[in-house]
């Protein structure tokens, strides 16, 4: 893989991490309803799901799941619902709680490893991301060059622009918090929740 080609990687990368999408939503929930920290640990979560699903994609799983149209349906599904179901949990919740601003917490916190394996949960129940990496991959490869080197150049590139991305959103929402757990909070959790459930529509009604 030449440098020429890395360049055009990270380009193509960098649009992909830069649409904001579930991962970058959970990011900015957690930085709005908790705190950074929060949100970095949503974020591993994200994205270690999304190194992971790279490396089936570089042993060969990744097409074998694109083939099978059941093993495809089941994780886009399954990620569908529980897109649905965390927009439902958020209006619910919406109002519910008196919020002060100078209070340290505002909501109760879900705890470290539930935030973690959300996160993880939201970017591995994505079969797009499978997808994805199965149809870059090979346009940046040097078939005579070591093919695990550039697989694990190609996915750590992939996982720290994701990482950085979704941090980036979160942190630039932790700047409107005092605002967001005021009195818009009952807002901000219907527009949040509502954004979860139009992804989990969209993720149900995609094809492959």
């Amino acid at each position: 893989m030449s440098l020429d080609q890395y360049g055009l990687y990270l380009v193509a990368v960098l649009i992909a991490v830069l649409t904001p999408g579930p991962a970058v939503m959970l990011g900015i929930t957690n930085s709005i309803r908790h705190n950074t920290m929060t949100s970095m640990v949503g974020a591993l979560g994200c994205v270690t799901a999304t190194g992971l699903m790279g490396a089936l994609s570089a042993m060969g799983l990744g097409a074998m799941i694109m083939a099978s149209a059941i093993l495809f349906d089941i994780i886009r599904f399954a990620g569908a619902a529980y897109l649905i179901w965390l927009g439902i949990k958020m209006w619910k919740a919406s109002g519910k709680v008196a919020v002060n601003v100078s209070t340290e917490q505002a909501v109760p916190h879900p705890g470290y490893m539930r935030t973690y394996l959300r996160g993880f949960i939201i970017s591995a129940s994505n079969p797009k991301a499978i997808a994805f990496f199965t149809a870059l991959f090979p346009m940046f490869l040097d078939p005579n060059a070591p093919l695990m080197a550039q697989f694990t150049i190609l996915d750590s590139t992939f996982v720290i622009l994701s990482f950085s991305s979704i941090m980036g959103y979160s942190l630039l929402a932790a700047r409107s918090k005092d605002f967001l757990l005021g009195s818009a909070r009952k807002w901000f959790d219907r527009v949040a929740g509502s954004i979860f459930v139009s992804f989990g529509l969209a993720l149900a009604a995609s094809h492959r």
